[in-house]
This record gives structure tokens, C-alpha cells and sequence, in this order.
């Protein structure tokens, strides 16, 4: 005979604010999380830092990153998309520990930016680094695996040159 200890489940509900359901883990309606306006604006300036214009002939120049990133939390259930709302505060607001700036990441020049990505990527903790190289990838699946880039890549035509080599 086989004992189960966990033989009860019970749909677990997680409430943000009190008149507004951002998500539930039982898989009802709300299950998804939702990215606020600035948090979207966050995830626009921290993409285009990380993968900025010019990328691929300028191909995807037009993309926003901050709706691709929006769309992205609202597909999977919230905890797999937690991850992705806390690398954007965690970056958003680390210029103060990795700069030694009282600002935050939208307050810095293209240069302080780089600096500060550099500097999450390259942190002595490792969750600070996988945060960030989460962040990362995931900004480049998501400006990357856009089929105009697919396209210009040539990356379905097995045989044919691609028109925009590797620079070195």
C-alpha cells in the first residue's frame, strides 16, 4: 500500500492588488501576468541598450522591444514570466550599486547603459549574472526570432550566401 502525502491539491491564488486580479496560479481566467505601462517603457530603453538599432542592417529597427517583452509575460503562466519582471527592476534599478550613480538605468547616456549591462553581466553573484544573461537572451529571442530577420538571415534557404555576414 502506497501512502500519498500530497493527495490533496488545492488551486493556490495570488492576489496583487485588492480590486484587480494580475494573476492566479490555478490556470482561471487571470493566470497570466501583466506588465504595467512603465515597466513596458522599462523593458523598450533595456532592450535597446542591450540590442540597439543598426542590428542586422536595421532590419528590426522598428520592433519595440517593450510590447515584444509585454507579450511575453502575458503568454505563460506567471511564475514562468517572474523571472523576466524581476531581471527588468533588478536592471532598472542597478546603476546605483554597479555605477555608483543615483540614478537610475533611463537616466543614464548610451555609454553609462552599456557600462551597467556590462557590469550586471560580468557581477561577482551569480544570481545578479543569470539574472541578467535571463534578460539578455531572452531579448534576443525575442527581437531575433522575427521572421523578417529569419528572412534576411537566409536562415530557411540551406545553400544560398547570406547577404549580411559576420563582422569582426
Amino acid at each position: 500500500m502506497t501512502f500519498h502525502s500530497f493527495s490533496l491539491v488545492l488551486p493556490i491564488q495570488f492576489w496583487v492588488w485588492p480590486r484587480h486580479k494580475i494573476w492566479q496560479a490555478d490556470g482561471r481566467e487571470g493566470g497570466r501576468m501583466t506588465l504595467r505601462r512603465f515597466e513596458i517603457r522599462w523593458a523598450s530603453t533595456i532592450g535597446r541598450a542591450l540590442l540597439p538599432p543598426g542590428l542586422l542592417g536595421g532590419v528590426v529597427d522598428d520592433v519595440d522591444l517593450g510590447e515584444a517583452i509585454r507579450r511575453e509575460c502575458s503568454q505563460p503562466p506567471w511564475y514562468a514570466a517572474l523571472l523576466l519582471r524581476a531581471s527588468l527592476w533588478l536592471t532598472w534599478f542597478s546603476p546605483p550599486l554597479t555605477l555608483r550613480r543615483l540614478r537610475t538605468f533611463g537616466g543614464l547616456d548610451s555609454a553609462a547603459r552599456e557600462a551597467a549591462l556590462e557590469r550586471l553581466l560580468d557581477h561577482k553573484m551569480y544570481v545578479v549574472r543569470a539574472t541578467a544573461t535571463f534578460l539578455k537572451l531572452s531579448s534576443c529571442m525575442l527581437l531575433l526570432g522575427q521572421d523578417r530577420v529569419m528572412l534576411a538571415i537566409r536562415a530557411y534557404e540551406p545553400g544560398h550566401p547570406n547577404p549580411h555576414p559576420a563582422r569582426p
